[in-house]
């Protein structure tokens, strides 16, 4: 189908309700996504300002298109089901893909990468952790936060993951010796110091390295199939986000959040 007519459906689907205010509803991680989506401080204080690479990308698409949005951080499991369902959110900022997902949601292209580090307790291995590739990590007590889908982690049993709901009951379950082992990405590890929700990189007792054997985690928007404007959507952030990678835009975008 033609992009203009997208565009015009698109149009014409916002248009009865712009008056009464936000249109298209994005959720995302309550537990925050530092440096892509996160709550801007004012020092140490959380404001109710959204914030990061993410965010300036959809705010550019959709001021470029003057469609109106509104972004709201829920629990991650509540945001796949609403996007799931479509009749309140349509979109979600920030998901891996796998083939689960594939079948409930659409997928624009990738716009970004991370990459996987596992992190341990120095205090209870401190000769390290014997991990030559992603599924020696079968061999330890793995935690993990509730509802990822750590994608890039093929071989690893995700059913055997013990879940938590952020990175700081993470990091506490580690400490607690409940786990022995988690393994997220790098970026968003050290995004959650720089924003003051926990400073793992200034943790002298906590070991990460990289994790071997494991490819770039790549990153999508993910729509819901249950309306129709979650294609609608996906082709059109499509569109922009090639536009964007070609010029430069989306560079520059993440060059403000990741050195």
């Amino acid at each position: 189908m033609h992009f203009l007519f997208y565009s015009l459906f698109l149009v014409l689907w916002l248009a009865p309700v712009q008056a009464a205010g936000p249109v298209i509803k994005i959720c995302d991680d309550a537990a925050e996504w530092p440096p892509y989506t996160y709550y801007a401080r004012q020092g140490k204080i959380k404001t109710n300002k959204l914030s990061g690479f993410s965010i300036d990308v959809i705010a550019a698409v959709f001021a470029k298109h003057k469609i109106n949005y509104e972004i709201d951080l829920l629990p991650w499991k509540r945001c796949l089901f609403e996007v799931e369902k479509g009749e309140k959110y349509q979109m979600i900022l920030n998901a891996t893909k796998n083939p689960e997902r594939e079948q409930l949601y659409y997928f624009s292209d990738s716009f970004y990468q991370t990459h996987y580090y596992y992190f341990y307790s120095k205090k209870a291995y401190p000769a390290g952790l014997n991990i030559k590739s992603p599924a020696d990590l079968n061999h330890y007590k793995m935690g993990g936060i509730s509802g990822y889908a750590y994608s890039a982690l093929t071989s690893v049993n995700k059913n055997n993951i013990s879940r938590t709901v952020n990175y700081l009951a993470l990091i506490k379950m580690l400490y607690a010796g409940r786990i022995d082992v988690f393994a997220e990405d790098i970026e968003a590890i050290v995004g959650m110091g720089e924003v003051g929700i926990y400073d793992f990189m200034g943790d002298t007792q906590l070991g990460m390295v990289l994790l071997p054997g494991v490819e770039e985690n790549k990153f999508y928007m993910m729509f819901t199939k249950k309306s129709v404007a979650g294609e609608m959507l996906r082709d059109l952030l499509n569109k922009e986000l090639a536009s964007m990678k070609k010029s430069g835009e989306l560079r520059r975008l993440l060059d403000r959040y990741v050195k």
